[in-house]
């Protein structure tokens, strides 16, 4: 894990851990908004794009955006299967198995959403202490996007 210096974003010369802290907050607050949580990717990628100066906001942002991709790809794979489960109750003889499969769908989903929240929240804390925390595979994707070491 490094430790930055306090230092500025280029971005509207904002202390550059605040800046992270908005890459990470900004997809939080939207992904709890119906209708147009898919859009919870945009923030830190936009953040990702016009930091300059940065690498811990661009690592930071890339690994927001990278963490809420899995999310997005997560949850439309469980809403495919819920989609699936449904068709099936129609056919008498497989209603019960449909309604286990949404059942346990609807659990791993809540699961899957509690440990993403759990990270991202991790991620703020360190941050906000100019600390590069990584998410686990994640973090990993992200500092090689980031800082371009491939």
């Amino acid at each position: 894990m490094n430790i930055y210096e306090p230092h500025k974003s280029s971005i509207g010369n904002i202390d550059a851990n605040v800046m992270a802290l908005i890459a990470y907050g900004a997809a939080i607050v939207v992904i709890f908004i119906p209708g147009i949580k898919i859009i919870a990717w945009l923030a830190p990628i936009v953040i990702y794009i016009l930091e300059k100066d940065s690498s811990f906001v661009k690592f930071h942002a890339m690994q927001a955006f990278l963490i809420n991709i899995v999310g997005i790809i997560f949850s439309s794979i469980i809403f495919m299967i819920i989609g699936g489960s449904i068709g099936l109750m129609f056919f008498r003889p497989l209603a019960y198995g449909a309604l286990g499969t949404i059942l346990l769908s609807a659990i791993i989903t809540g699961i899957v959403a509690i440990v993403i929240t759990i990270f991202e929240i991790i991620s703020m804390v360190k941050c906000y202490e100019y600390k590069e925390y990584e998410i686990p595979i994640i973090g990993l994707m992200a500092r090689k996007i980031a800082y371009k070491k491939y």
